[in-house]
């Protein structure tokens, strides 16, 4: 007993006279840029990191060390590191500067975030989101454009009811594309937020990147981070811009007289006779040129922003409160787009350990579009045919048509074509979406590196749409009956994650794992109802309970289920090798129960050379190098009840009565409750380094995404009655290489940041096994121009939706070339005359036909580019944005109606008095007839196929901020911001129709166009 006393003493003694050896520091630590307190920072005492701690929310530490001198290395992600002395009980103030290097830059992952040198997969960071409230975009696809290598966004026109398609790596199915958009942690799936709104963008491009959220990233992952509050005093930052958007390279139409002229001299080139309306002596009213409808349809349209946002935070709590107006007209007359939103972002610190915090986002949008797709009412095609000798309103102030009543005879003459600015402003059309999105978390730190996180989120999305369209009486395209179109949609969603996270590091091993169980819950209701027969168009009659006769309402239904439990390890041994695997199960209910679920895994690794002891080099200041593969399966392929046999309804006639009401219940598809995942599977290989004390860094990637198993509507089987069942039949490749760079450096007071990036992809159909059972080894696509040139196909071998045309040679420029174009002395194209397209038999068959169809390129562009400039300089800044895009192919299906004076009397572009005539043959636009005997334009030939290639100076913003001192009188702490903003201020290319971004697969009837914007604002922060 004695003895244990004595040594009990004696090791009391030694703990004493350690601990009496400790020496307390203390601390804060401050962003030298604006002096404001730095939560999270990293405080290693004399290269010990399991003796470190990290600042609180007010940037302060406490730390007992071993000695009384030493030093304390403090670093913290996107800041410089630091290693400073300390002595016996110092009191230290630390500031940290921005750090240049993108190796030391936080980037947002799965479930977590990583400094960019630790990264083992493909992830980028999407670069001047800081000056996003300086650009008009309206959403973050548009932002995107050019930022990101492998990252191509798809514009579908300039009409403001429509986004850009954003595609990573390429398309792998014939399914949506659409990445996952992650908002804070949780998958969203919502109207595109508010820019404003957003603080950071990271996008997750390979497998083992995007794996951990498994089923709905085989896209891709698009992760947000929206903005926190600071710490320290409220404060308050209003954005506001105003500016005039306008189109440009628009088309100009015949004048009256020159349509005359030429549908006389195309009706003399076939032999036939010449149309009255077009004799000046019988018709002269068609020979006085009243309109050019492409100026009455465009305008030059309004844009307004306004952004306010409140935040601060304290010892107890963070804030973030923001409220964003958003009115853009568009080019086109009775079109725009409006948006409010309202964004409620906390954080509550309720101990050291428990952390809640709630993120409310609620948005109204109104979206008013129009039809520029079709070739028969788009509204750009309508201003084209429309003639230029009829007013755009008659002596009654209502819609004119192609000729006044009393004309009416040579009404037919000009076509069925509406009014195009009736077509825009007749219908009363109202499009509200309101969107309500609520996260809200809980985090407990259940012991010092194990921690327990629990989210959930509710998305409630309400989608009304009424379209009321009036009569048409005038004549033209005539249609005597009115209508109102009125639907409700309801989407209903919730997510509930849990997630344990752990982290520790022993000595040299960093180790990070994290576990999440993942589920959500969709509800879909659709209704929509169309009345017809309205006895008054009044405003106050606009309402279905005043139709005469009733469609049958129709409906849709659907409820989905998705869990799926996510495993991931990430090691880390002394910051030179890294390794990560990851496993996902992920179960849905859209697929027959034996298939419902399934296993998805990952492993990158990564190796920092430039941490070896061997390395030493002045040139290179940081080298790795990455490899990864990992799987993902794709739940947006898959029909939601596609192992089931879908019902559908339908009103029949039945009886002598003849009449629509008798109900019919059928089996709409056949079943398939074989049907499995589709799964894409990548392999990337990827290198970081950093040069010239890191001002320089670049990022390489090369990569293979395959898609297995794609899923397809299958092949009809006639003998079944219904439609076929969906399969899994195909299997999609995408390999790719990926280069960015960037440059920074200071001069003197002059900043300047340059940054570049380029990616080459080639896409390829593999095979289509399980497709069918007949050996067609091709997919057909029912895209086509006034149902007359199909020009996509996707075959084996080819990239997806390739366009398949016959190839055009040229123009014949005489009957010696007719005469000598044989096979076997027989004529190739015996209707042909000179100023005709010739064509090539591929074949050998001595005929033109569908069989001399070969394969071309696609729309899908082989190469991207993006450059970014910034300077600043004594308050002034500038940045540039040019992008690019080479080896588009367009079809250019614009020209089937605009060049061609066979159809039924529209208006044709001015191009066509560049036509072939004996006199000029320096062209590549056919003769003018009244007839195609030679099919110049029914036949789907390469002669429509354009290089859409093109260079565009996305953005120019110049801008000026105020000095402190100046606002001192506003406001302490205060700043002001001034700024120009141009969008789209020019392209260069070789396409020769309005916009070379047409978007979909790359058909131009006649696109909206995207809109040049010349925009000034203010940033002003109190």
């Amino acid at each position: 007993m004695k003895k244990s006393f004595y040594i009990l003493m004696v090791l009391s003694f030694f703990l004493m006279v350690q601990a009496n050896a400790q020496t307390t520091v203390r601390g804060l630590v401050l962003s030298k840029s604006d002096m404001n307190p730095v939560p999270g920072a990293t405080i290693i005492p004399n290269g010990k990191p399991n003796q470190g701690t990290t600042t609180d929310v007010h940037g302060k530490f406490s730390i007992k060390v071993e000695a009384n001198t030493g030093s304390l290395t403090v670093s913290f992600i996107g800041m410089d590191s630091q290693t400073i002395p300390y002595g016996g009980g110092a009191e230290l103030t630390i500031l940290l500067e921005e750090s240049l290097n993108d190796l030391d830059e936080v980037v947002m992952i799965g479930y977590g975030t990583s400094k960019r040198e630790n990264l083992t997969s493909s992830v980028s960071s999407v670069t001047g989101v800081d000056q996003i409230s300086s650009r008009p975009v309206a959403n973050l696809n548009d932002f995107l454009q050019g930022n990101v290598p492998g990252v191509t966004v798809m514009q579908q026109g300039g009409d403001p009811s429509q986004e850009g398609l954003v595609v990573i790596r390429g398309y792998g199915s014939l399914a949506d594309e659409r990445p996952l958009t992650v908002v804070d942690g949780v998958p969203y799936y919502g109207p595109s937020i508010n820019p404003n709104d957003i603080e950071s963008v990271s996008i997750l491009k390979d497998a083992a990147a995007a794996a951990i959220y498994g089923a709905q990233a085989a896209s891709g992952v698009i992760v947000i981070k929206t903005k926190d509050g600071a710490f320290g005093k409220p404060k308050v930052t209003f954005d506001l811009y105003s500016g005039v958007q306008r189109a440009t390279n628009l088309p100009t139409p015949l004048t009256a007289q020159q349509q005359a002229n030429v549908y006389n001299l195309a009706a003399d080139n076939a032999g036939v006779d010449r149309q009255a309306a077009h004799n000046a002596d019988l018709n002269p009213w068609g020979q006085v040129n009243r309109t050019n409808w492409m100026d009455e349809i465009f305008r030059n349209a309004a844009i307004y922003s306004a952004n306010v946002n409140v935040s601060g935070a304290g010892e107890n709590a963070n804030y973030m409160a923001s409220f964003g107006y958003l009115d853009k007209d568009g080019l086109l007359q009775g079109t725009g787009f409006t948006r409010y939103n309202l964004r409620l972002k906390a954080d509550f610190y309720l101990s050291d350990k428990v952390t809640v915090g709630e993120n409310i986002y609620l948005s109204k949008s109104n979206a008013v579009g129009t039809n520029s797709s079709s070739s028969y009412s788009g509204s750009i095609i309508s201003a084209l045919y429309m003639p230029s000798a009829a007013p755009v309103y008659d002596e009654n102030g209502a819609f004119h048509g192609v000729v006044p009543a009393d004309l009416s005879q040579f009404a037919g003459t000009y076509g069925d074509v509406y009014n195009p600015m009736g077509l825009l402003l007749r219908p009363t059309v109202n499009n509200p979406v309101v969107n309500i999105n609520t996260n809200t978390y809980l985090n407990y730190e259940i012991i010092p590196g194990l921690s327990f996180r629990s989210t959930f989120s509710y998305n409630v999305i309400n989608t009304e749409n009424k379209q009321f369209n009036p009569r048409i009486p005038e004549l033209g395209r005539t249609n005597l009956q009115n209508y109102l179109y009125q639907s409700h949609s309801t989407t209903n969603r919730w997510i509930w994650d849990n997630q344990v996270s752990y982290q520790r590091i022993f000595g040299k091993h960093d180790l990070n794992v994290t576990a999440v169980y993942s589920s959500q819950y969709t509800k879909y209701d659709y209704y929509s109802q169309e009345g017809r027969g309205f006895s008054s168009e009044e405003p106050f009659n606009q309402y279905m309970g005043n139709a005469s006769e009733f469609l049958t309402p129709q409906t849709s239904v659907y409820e989905d289920a998705l869990t799926s439990a996510i495993g991931r390890a990430m090691y880390n041994y002394d910051e030179r090798y890294f390794l990560t695997a990851s496993v996902r199960r992920d179960e849905t209910s859209r697929l027959a129960r034996e298939n419902q679920s399934s296993y998805f895994p990952s492993v990158s690794g990564a190796w920092n050379i430039s941490n070896e002891s061997f390395f030493q080099s002045k040139l290179i200041n940081s080298l790795k190098v990455r490899a990864s593969w990992g799987q993902i399966g794709n739940i947006n392929s898959v029909g939601y009840y596609s192992f089931d046999v879908p019902l559908g309804t339908q009103t029949v006639v039945l009886g002598e009565g003849a009449t629509l009401d008798y109900k019919a219940v059928y089996a709409g598809q056949q079943s398939n409750p074989a049907l499995k995942w589709e799964t894409s599977e990548s392999t990337n290989f990827g290198l970081d380094a950093s040069f010239l004390d890191d001002k320089l860094s670049l990022t390489m990637d090369y990569y293979i995404k395959t898609t297995k198993g794609m899923i397809l509507p299958g092949l009809e089987d006639l003998h079944q009655g219904t439609s076929a069942a969906d399969v899994n039949g195909g299997e999609v490749r995408n390999r790719g290489f990926e280069f960015s760079a960037g440059y920074f450096n200071n001069f003197g007071e002059l900043r300047f940041g340059a940054r570049g990036n380029f990616s080459m992809l080639h896409n390829e159909l593999v095979n289509l096994d399980g497709y069918n059972k007949s050996n067609v080894d091709f997919i057909s696509h029912t895209d086509n121009v006034r149902s007359t040139l199909a020009p996509y196909r996707s075959m084996v071998g080819q990239p997806l939706y390739a366009t398949y045309l016959v190839p055009y040679l040229g123009i014949f420029q005489s009957q010696e070339e007719v005469d000598s174009h044989t096979q076997d002395g027989q004529l190739i194209q015996p209707n042909a005359q000179p100023g005709d397209f010739k064509f090539q038999d591929v074949n050998g068959d001595g005929r033109i036909s569908d069989e001399d169809r070969i394969f071309m390129d696609s729309y899908l562009p082989d190469f991207t580019y993006g450059f970014n400039f910034t300077f600043d300089f004594k308050g002034f800044d500038a940045s540039m944005i040019l992008q690019g895009v080479s080896g588009v192919k367009v079809f250019n299906g614009y020209k089937f109606t605009a060049l061609n004076a066979s159809q039924s009397g529209y208006n044709l572009d001015n191009r066509v008095l560049d036509a072939w005539t004996p006199e000029h043959t320096n062209t590549d636009i056919p003769r003018i007839s009244a007839k195609d005997d030679n099919l110049n334009f029914g036949t789907s030939s390469s002669w429509y196929l354009e290089d859409a290639s093109y260079l565009r100076m996305k953005n120019l913003t110049i801008g000026y901020t105020f000095s402190e001192t100046l606002l001192q009188g506003l406001a302490k702490d205060s700043s002001l911001r001034v700024y120009f903003s141009t969008e789209n201020l020019f392209t260069i290319t070789n396409y020769s129709g309005i916009d070379p971004e047409v978007g979909g697969k790359g058909l131009d009837v006649g696109r909206y166009p995207l809109p040049q914007t010349f925009t000034a604002g203010l940033s002003l922060s109190l």
